[in-house]
């Protein structure tokens, strides 16, 4: 008779064989890690999943796909998973809903995988770590805590799927690096991806689920989670009007916080501040623009919101290490 463990081994196992169908057949480094090549057909790098304890996987993809290349995924395993988009911008299909990842984001996912489908740019480095759990293997852990309020089923409520998108913060960026360049292998390599993987859904659970209020950075401000809620809905604010931003007290009025509260959530939630944050969104979409709408420099800066060419060159050099003019160049090679 199986137990509930060696089922979870293999229904993971199983969906991970169907997740990744277009790239087998693996090779496995060890017993606990299985390893693709991408053929030269559709590009170059390797994707790898390594087994952890019963009911939980970390797979990391390291590739560049030769061209545009979609992928049409399928499941029904109620799982529970953590996904952090480290390099590449991806478009992705999922229950009708399309939406375009770019680097630097992560995605905390509860109930079924119904249907998905991932579009990767040709020629672009991907970078990718993925954390996935079974649901009894989540409440299990949520039960050894303490919090078995926050099981899978109740989380979500009666939904099919819920996900929690949040920037990937200097501390777990220091994590995922870690996880990418650790020296380990065999056991050691299991051990240590499993401690990391743990941590890193520890501080994803402490940021979306467990703090009622959330300390900020600066003098006795706290956050409380409609607080979060709305500097969240100021962020989305910014995004969709780079182009003219609102002042500060203009989105603190938008947004519903006041301005205080905003700039203390903006250092909490993304590292920075409000306009350090538009800054580096203005600069991710029109490095975006230049590669896949090929315009000139000028309109890139323009359509982001920078009405002087030369400071909008200086700030793309001193983001990404070189000049918007050699980045169309370096992206028309590939």
């Amino acid at each position: 008779m199986q137990t509930l463990q060696s089922l979870q081994y293999e229904e993971l196992h199983s969906h991970y064989n169907r997740y990744l169908s277009p790239f087998l057949p693996y090779s496995s480094n060890d017993r606990y890690t299985d390893r693709i090549i991408l053929p030269e057909s559709i590009g170059s790098g390797s994707i790898s999943r390594t087994r952890l304890r019963p009911g939980m996987e970390v797979i990391m993809a390291d590739c560049q796909m030769k061209d545009v290349h979609t992928m049409q995924l399928h499941g029904n395993l109620p799982m529970v998973d953590l996904t952090f988009w480290i390099q590449g911008n991806i478009e992705i299909l999922h229950s009708g809903i399309q939406e375009q990842i770019s680097p630097g984001l992560g995605h905390l996912t509860f109930g079924l995988e119904q249907q998905l489908e991932l579009k990767y740019a040709a020629g672009m480095p991907i970078a990718i770590c993925e954390i996935r759990l079974s649901t009894a293997l989540f409440d299990e852990l949520m039960d050894e805590l303490g919090h078995a309020r926050y099981s899978s089923a109740l989380i979500l409520g009666g939904r099919e799927n819920l996900i929690f998108h949040h920037s990937i913060l200097p501390k777990v960026q220091a994590i995922l690096q870690d996880i990418r360049s650790h020296p380990f292998t065999g056991p050691m390599r299991k051990m240590f991806l499993e401690g990391k993987a743990l941590e890193l859904l520890a501080l994803w659970l402490q940021q979306t689920l467990f703090e009622d209020e959330v300390p900020a950075q600066r003098g006795r401000i706290r956050l409380r989670k409609e607080d979060i809620a709305r500097v969240r809905e100021a962020s989305g604010i910014l995004e969709k009007r780079m182009e003219q931003p609102p002042s500060l007290l203009e989105l603190s009025k938008l947004a519903g916080i006041s301005d205080s509260k905003l700039k203390a959530g903006f250092k909490e939630l993304f590292g920075t501040t409000v306009f350090g944050y538009l800054k580096e969104k203005r600069l991710d979409k029109a490095k975006e623009l230049l590669e896949t709408e090929r315009i000139n420099v000028c309109d890139a800066a323009i359509m982001v919101g920078y009405s002087n060419p030369s400071h909008f060159a200086a700030s793309f050099r001193e983001r990404f290490g070189c000049n918007p003019r050699d980045w169309i160049i370096e992206s028309q090679r590939l």
